[in-house]
C-alpha cells in the first residue's frame, strides 16, 4: 500500500521523469546513501514494485484521457511530426526516445521520400543511329566490305 507522500512523489515523477527525486524524497527518512548510482538502482527497484507500477498506470491513464480532451484532434501530419519531436526531446528514458523516434521516422516516411525522388526522375532514351554508334557503324562496314568481296567474285566467275 502506497503512502500519501509515496503518491505525491510518485506524481512529481510523472511530471519531471526524475526517478531519483522522487525516490528520495519518499523516503520516510532521508537516505543514508550517498552513491549516486546505487540511489539511481535503489529508485528504479522502487519504481518496479507491483503497487508503485499500478498507481503510474492510473496515473498516466488520467493524465492521458484528460491530454485527449484538452488537446487538439491532430489531422494534420505536421502537428503529429511537431508534437513527437517535442516528445522526443522532452523523454529521458533511452528506450521510449528510441521507439518514439522511429515512429517519428515511420510518419515521415523518410525511406519512402528518399526513393520517390529517384522514381521522379524520367529517363529518355534516344535511338542510335549507325553513325552515333561505333559497333554498329563497324558492322555495318565489315558486311558491306563482305558484300562488295562477294561481287567481286561473282563477277571474276562469270
Amino acid at each position: 500500500m502506497l503512502t500519501e507522500k509515496e503518491k505525491f512523489c510518485l506524481n512529481g515523477y510523472v511530471l519531471t521523469k526524475d526517478a531519483d527525486m522522487a525516490y528520495r524524497l519518499s523516503r520516510p527518512r532521508p537516505t543514508q546513501v550517498t552513491d549516486e548510482d546505487v540511489l539511481h538502482k535503489m529508485a528504479l527497484r522502487w519504481l518496479r514494485k507491483k503497487e508503485v507500477k499500478a498507481y503510474l498506470d492510473e496515473v498516466f491513464a488520467i493524465s492521458f484521457n484528460h491530454a485527449k480532451e484538452e488537446s487538439p484532434n491532430f489531422r494534420r501530419k505536421e502537428d503529429v511530426v511537431a508534437e513527437l519531436n517535442q516528445l522526443a526531446t522532452s523523454v529521458k528514458e533511452p528506450k521510449l526516445k528510441a521507439e518514439i523516434l522511429l515512429k517519428l521516422a515511420d510518419l515521415q516516411q523518410m525511406k519512402k521520400e528518399e526513393s520517390k525522388e529517384d522514381m521522379e526522375t524520367i529517363h529518355y532514351y534516344l535511338p542510335l543511329t549507325c553513325n552515333n554508334c561505333g559497333w554498329l557503324y563497324q558492322k555495318q562496314q565489315r558486311q558491306q566490305q563482305i558484300e562488295l568481296s562477294q561481287k567481286q567474285q561473282n563477277q571474276k566467275q562469270v
